[in-house]
């Protein structure tokens, strides 16, 4: 026994068809005999819910790719430090260095399986001076203490060669 359906019921039904991924055929198979609806109407019908059906889709995918785009963007404000806090954490490396060449000791294994406290080698205490010069050189440059004068040159002729060579201390 068939039913009537009307436009919008069986739109509904169609695009509850489509999200399960049910092909045009097999749709057509089972609404149409169900509701009495003929090929002809269907396949408006079928257009339509296409249409509703691909909106939606498009809606959902936008939707989504914002919420990518702020879950990466949270993710990379998080893992971005500010300058103070990489001063900060060069600085308590100086100190954590500078910490270890007071007490002139150090912990080491060398092969056994408790560490034991021994003196620093002279060129173990080079190495860390070494790396303090290098840590405050890095703090310098992100604070830019060493910034690159930019100066302006005249090579237009301004002074003739004589003169600068004068000048230099030269004949």
């Amino acid at each position: 026994m068939s039913r009537k359906v009307n436009k919008q019921k069986a739109i509904e039904l169609i695009l509850v068809e489509l999200d399960k991924g049910t092909t045009y055929t097999e749709c057509l198979d089972l609404i149409g005999p169900k509701w009495s609806l003929s090929s002809t109407t269907f396949k408006r019908y079928w257009k339509e819910a296409n249409t509703l059906h691909s909106a939606r889709i498009q809606e959902v995918q936008s939707e989504l790719k914002e919420e990518r785009v702020e879950i990466e963007k949270e993710r990379l404000k998080a893992d971005l430090k500010t300058k103070n806090e990489r001063v900060m954490i060069l600085q308590s490396q100086i100190d954590d260095i500078i910490t270890e060449l007071e007490d002139g000791y150090c912990y080491d294994v060398n092969g056994r399986g408790k560490p034991y406290k021994r003196h620093l080698l002279p060129s173990e205490k080079t190495g860390m001076r070494k790396s303090i010069k290098d840590l405050q050189s890095e703090i310098s440059k992100i604070e830019g203490d060493y910034a690159a004068l930019k100066q302006d040159l005249n090579v237009n002729g301004s002074i003739s060669p004589e003169n600068w060579l004068k000048l230099q201390g030269g004949k």
